[in-house]
């Protein structure tokens, strides 16, 4: 019985060797070595994954861990992305409390190692939130022009606060997707140098088309009256759009970063005095997470309930330029002429 024994221990003990070695070599943090194959690369949003997937190209293999037209910030890790995760060479996350921390727990204890998470949301000089509703446009003027270098110093300011005060939305504004395709691609080039020209070349391409987008996004704004442009939506979500193009978020349903969070009437009443003293014609709903107290506002108020606002995530097959033009061009539809 006692030979039984060690037989099948050592049975074991084999598979658990053989098992290691047919994942191939590991570094010493324990990450496997890439070796003539494509990095494996995850992106916890379809997002962040649009923007990596942009750079990347056919040189990474992609993996999005949430799906298209799930709110990011209810979303709950399946068991499965945990082998997702485990077996990436690089993750990149939006960051800035985003991610629910469900997700953020996975990402951690799941990587091979802490130095392959990658938080895009720091690198992109993020906006901070202000305390109700809104948002203070935080060095806005440095980062109007991309190739402002003076824009950059802006980034002494956010290293002095903690994370959680800043907006992780940066994608309403696509001259802060510029500084995260310039971060993504820098982590590329890190992990996988061979291919660095292609990811250079690639970043620089997406560059210009993103440059295009703010004149886009620009042309579209100026044909709302500079009197129209004021509005309410359900959390905050469009800061970027409010600091870099001139629109006006007067309040939100929900004042903080979850789209789920409960509110006091009192809250409520205060949003709906908000609308009455300025005459505030249009409220925005957004898709991925509509808000219960839309109704009692629009009730309340007589105010035009917009829906279809989306604001957190692509939808399938969507691609980032998509997503924004259809944003504004539904927010500049429904301002246009509400006087």
């Amino acid at each position: 019985m006692k030979n039984n024994k060690l037989f099948k221990f050592g049975v074991i003990a084999l598979s658990i060797v053989l098992i290691a070695c047919a994942g191939g070599s590991s570094d010493e943090s324990g990450c496997p070595v890439i070796e003539d194959r494509k990095i494996n690369v995850v992106a916890t949003t379809p997002m962040i994954g649009e923007f990596v997937s942009q750079v990347g190209g056919d040189n990474i293999s992609l993996t999005v861990i949430m799906p298209s037209e799930a709110d990011p910030h209810s979303y709950e890790p399946a068991p499965q992305d945990a082998g997702t995760v485990a077996d990436a060479d690089l993750v990149f996350y939006t960051g800035l409390k985003y991610e629910p921390a469900a997700v953020v727990k996975l990402l951690e204890s799941s990587a091979c190692s802490r130095n392959i998470l990658a938080e895009v949301g720091e690198n992109v000089f993020p906006i901070e939130f202000k305390e109700e509703g809104g948002h203070d446009a935080h060095g806005e003027e440095g980062h109007d022009d991309h190739d402002d270098e003076e824009g950059h110093d802006d980034e002494e300011g956010h290293e002095g606060h903690g994370h959680g005060a800043y907006d992780p939305h940066f994608w309403f504004d696509p001259n802060r997707v510029i500084y995260a395709a310039e971060y993504i691609e820098g982590k590329l080039v890190e992990l996988d140098p061979s291919n660095a020209a292609s990811y250079q070349s690639a970043g620089s391409a997406y560059t210009d088309e993103l440059k295009g987008l703010v004149g886009q996004v620009s042309d579209l704004i100026s044909t709302v009256p500079s009197q129209n442009r004021k509005l309410i939506t359900t959390h905050e979500s469009l800061g970027y759009l409010e600091a870099k193009f001139g629109l006006e978020v007067l309040s939100t349903i929900i004042p903080n970063l979850d789209s789920s969070n409960e509110i006091s009437p009192s809250q409520l009443v205060g949003v709906i005095d908000v609308i009455e003293d300025n005459s505030v014609k249009v409220i925005f709903i957004e898709a991925e997470a509509p808000s219960v107290y839309a109704e009692t506002i629009v009730a309340e108020t007589g105010i035009k309930a917009v829906e279809g606002l989306w604001v957190e995530t692509l939808k399938e097959g969507q691609s980032y330029p998509e997503f924004l033009i259809d944003a504004v061009e539904l927010i500049v539809e429904n301002l246009r002429n509400t006087d």
